[in-house]
């Protein structure tokens, strides 16, 4: 059977063993990746994926079931389970399959060339090599490789929502180690894009090099407080690692900080934050979630009031509010809420008045997450970085411990600027924010 017939057949035998509504996922995937070391071919992996997940939902009870296997069989026993399943959970009434409209949607953002494995793993050699010759002290590239990879979703429920979306994209990475007598600095970076001439593998090893070296003769800074700017990468680690502040399936588990905070002033006037759907610098889009919805962007934080949370039809009917469709599932999980692109508005400061006075500028973070706690905001990691001042380096700094509150950062905010950037996956954009302090622990 083709794919849509797949999952037509599953729905169909859900309602027939007594589901009265039904949705399924199908997800297909393949992959290529390769890793060279000291040129020669360390790693060639290809891989591929297509696995089915139904979802029932039978007397106000929700059962998930999912199979790798398509065979009529198999079809049939995945949906006696997610049956089976559903009886052993709680009655939840405000899960429903959506009904409001039949809907046939699609997203197709797929390859535009043919690309050669040999032209990738030659991509590949040259960033190590080209790393190497920039400096005899480089010893090495642990981190390097390349990958192609291709991803298509399918949505399907019992009132005839379906959705289609295909995606394709490339990416490359290097890294380099620099050892000069007992002292050693590493660092990598990479890029994502639709093509292989879009890859932008000069940037990798230039990144990678220049911070591996200025930080192999780097020092800590004296303990105390200072206006930090973080990089953008380093900007979209920090916020996205208290992104969960934003779910309403968390306020509704309550775990959620924020649960008690909507239409309040949370966080300094000037900040602004938009989920983007189908933002244009975006490598990706999402144009509709888990349960079949065509998405819109949604405002979460206005001059700094907390406007929105994440819903999906369950959370939305939890909360008497209105759905903004940001429902998450996989054809393995359980639905939930998620994002997708960040936006951060810009302000009305210039890079250069931003980066005129002393600060602290992060560009590697340490054990992020282990020094996290989500409910209090509370986070510490280790830093590698510079001491900057009117936009240049005084001293490359490592070897210190940068401290503080996130939802107290986001109240301290001394400038942000007027220019949106691009962190290098394409997916969090904003533009430069100067924190007005964080405390460092260093000598």
């Amino acid at each position: 059977m083709k794919t849509k017939e797949v999952m037509e057949k599953v729905i169909e035998l859900s309602l027939a063993n007594g589901a009265q509504g039904s949705d399924v996922i199908l997800s297909e995937g393949k992959s290529f990746s390769a890793s060279v070391q000291n040129a020669d071919l360390d790693k060639y992996e290809v891989s591929g994926s297509k696995i089915l997940g139904v979802r029932v939902i039978k007397d106000q009870k929700i059962g998930l079931s999912f199979t790798e296997d398509f065979t009529a069989d198999s079809l049939e026993v995945v949906v006696s389970k997610a049956i089976e399943n559903s009886q052993f959970s709680k009655v939840n009434e405000n899960a429903f399959i959506a009904n409001d409209s039949k809907e046939s949607s699609s997203h197709i953002d797929n390859k535009t060339e043919e690309i050669e494995v040999n032209d990738l793993i030659e991509l590949n050699k040259e960033l190590e090599s080209k790393v190497k010759e920039l400096d005899k002290r480089v010893s090495g590239s642990p981190y390097n490789g390349v990958s192609e990879n291709e991803s298509k979703s399918h949505f399907l429920n019992s009132n005839g929502r379906y959705c289609y979306e295909e995606d394709y994209s490339l990416s490359c990475y290097t890294s380099a180690l620099i050892k000069d007598g007992e002292k050693n600095s590493l660092h990598y970076y990479g890029s994502v894009a639709k093509k292989l001439s879009e890859l932008d593998y000069q940037k990798c090893i230039d990144e990678s090099f220049h911070h591996a070296k200025e930080w192999l003769d780097a020092s800590p800074i004296k303990s105390g407080k200072y206006p930090v700017i973080f990089s953008i990468d380093q900007m979209q680690s920090l916020f996205g690692a208290f992104h969960r502040m934003y779910s309403a399936k968390a306020r509704m588990e309550k775990s959620n900080p924020m649960s008690e905070k909507l239409n309040q002033q949370i966080f300094s006037k000037n900040l602004s934050i938009l989920d983007v759907p189908t933002y244009e610098k975006a490598l990706f889009a999402s144009p509709f979630d888990s349960e079949g919805y065509a998405r819109k962007d949604l405002t979460l934080v206005e001059n700094g009031v907390l406007k929105n949370f994440f819903h999906n039809s369950e959370t939305a009917a939890f909360f008497k509010e209105e759905n903004n469709f940001r429902a998450a599932r996989g054809a393995r999980s359980a639905l939930s809420v998620g994002g997708t692109h960040t936006l951060i508005q810009k302000g009305k400061d210039s890079e250069k008045d931003l980066t005129s006075q002393k600060y602290l500028m992060v560009h590697s973070m340490q054990g992020l997450h282990s020094g996290l706690n989500f409910m209090s905001g509370d986070f510490s990691f280790g830093a590698s970085g510079y001491l900057m001042e009117n936009g240049e380096a005084l001293q490359a700094v490592n070897g210190i411990t940068v401290a503080g509150n996130f939802y107290d950062l986001l109240n301290e905010i001394d400038g942000i600027g007027d220019t949106i950037h691009s962190n290098s996956s394409t997916s969090f954009f904003a533009p430069t924010i100067r924190f007005s302090k964080l405390t460092v622990a260093g000598v």
